[in-house]
């Protein structure tokens, strides 16, 4: 049986100002751990519930950017004892520290947490072993002083200086300690050594504080307020015409910004479960991060320019196409950060072929993480269109799987 095209739009499944309103209602600061990220998490509660849809909410922990900064702090300062010969207050240190269980979970600066909330619809046919869909949004926001593609190039010096930078030290400190009751090596070229690189970690310090405090507060419309109201109309849509074959679950996740840290805490925490109870093999993940002047899909990545799906994009494609709904496929050599790719790691550790997708409208990201980032920046008409696609792909691979058990 072939499945025949629907515009959602003009049924009485869905109105089409609500996915506007979401981003309008979601237009606050939502940085992780903030009071803003709660709200957030409530109103998406709030949302699902008045639908019928019962929800989970689960808490993580996760080291942030103040616990990091303090780390690199207690490195510097450790560097600065051993060299100038008072390791013994260095072990005093660790001997406390490690005292018993309630002093090694003492610290300057706690472990932020943050929450993933998520619903399963499930699908009529109670099949065991029947396959999955993933729909994902990130919630939190991030606001910095200086623009995104700037904001990735500090980013990246400090990935490639920091390594280095704590390999030096632990060489050096291990160098002192080694040679502690001699004077052979010589302090002037270790002092050096130490001031130098105690300079760029000053310096990286410095650009971690410029990003992370802005009191512009961006609102996080199109990153990612956008992907949050879709999958909100659409977990709507879906609970009241469920698929036939397919589990779907609509997840919600936190920390994104600072390393993807919510969708990771939730393929750690489930992997087992989803292996046990879904054929992967034949499941798909879709991750929705970013709507805002156009509808941008992930097509190929890396210098091979390697598909990042099989098929799945062909079937968005083919919706889109019916549909009327204009669908930019792009390529990119370095691969954008978004919870698509914790999919794909969940796909080579399961060692299935679970399929991958990721809208992003990659052009609008000169607007986001900054003021410039408002409701108005999204199009109503573009965030109804991407509904639209992913409802139809969905009802799409339902009805071809049908079609198969069939033959």
């Amino acid at each position: 049986m072939q499945y025949v095209m629907k515009n959602i739009l003009e049924s009485e499944l869905v109105d089409d100002s609500a996915t506007i309103n979401h981003v309008k209602n979601l237009a606050f600061n939502r940085t992780a751990t903030t009071e803003g990220e709660s709200l957030a998490v409530k109103y998406i509660d709030n949302v699902l519930n008045q639908g019928n849809i019962k929800t989970k909410t689960e808490y993580f922990e996760w080291t942030g950017p103040k616990r990091i900064l303090m780390r690199i702090t207690y490195v510097i300062l450790f560097s600065y004892l051993i060299l100038y010969r008072l390791i013994i207050l260095v072990a005093a240190y660790f001997a406390i520290k490690y005292m018993s269980a309630s002093m090694r979970k003492m610290s300057l600066i706690q472990k932020e947490q943050s929450k993933n909330i998520y619903a399963k619809i499930k699908a009529k046919n109670k099949e065991k072993m029947r396959p999955l869909i993933i729909f994902s949004a990130h919630y939190d926001s991030f606001s910095a002083n200086v623009p995104y593609r700037i904001q990735n190039v500090l980013f990246f010096v400090f990935r490639t200086i920091i390594l280095p930078y704590f390999v030096v030290m632990i060489s050096l400190s291990l160098l002192i300690i080694a040679d502690f009751f001699s004077d052979q090596i010589s302090d002037t070229l270790l002092i050096n050594l130490v001031y130098i690189t105690t300079l760029i970690e000053f310096v990286i310090i410095l650009f971690i504080f410029l990003l992370i405090y802005d009191k512009k507060n961006s609102c996080g419309s199109i990153d990612n307020a956008s992907g949050v109201s879709i999958l909100l109309e659409l977990a709507k849509i879906v609970n009241k015409t469920p698929l036939e074959n397919y589990d779907v679950i609509f997840l919600w996740v936190g920390a994104e910004e600072w390393g993807m840290i919510g969708s990771k805490r939730f393929c750690e925490k489930h992997i087992e479960d989803l292996s046990r109870t879904y054929d992967l093999e034949k499941s798909y993940a879709i991750n929705i991060d970013m709507v805002g002047s156009y509808i941008g899909l992930l097509n190929k990545v890396g210098i091979r320019q390697k598909s990042i799906n099989t098929d799945l994009n062909k079937n968005f494609n083919i919706c889109a196409k019916n549909l009327g709904v204009p669908l930019v496929n792009y390529n990119k050599i370095i691969r954008p950060k978004s919870d698509y790719l914790t999919f794909r790691s969940l796909a080579k550790k399961t060692h299935t072929k679970l399929q991958v997708a990721c809208f992003h409208s990659e052009k609008d990201s000169k607007y986001i993480h900054s003021s410039k980032d408002k409701p108005e920046r999204c199009s109503s008409r573009n965030l109804n269109a991407c509904l639209e696609i992913c409802y139809n792909t969905i009802m799409l691979l339902d009805s071809k799987k049908s079609s198969l058990e069939k033959i």
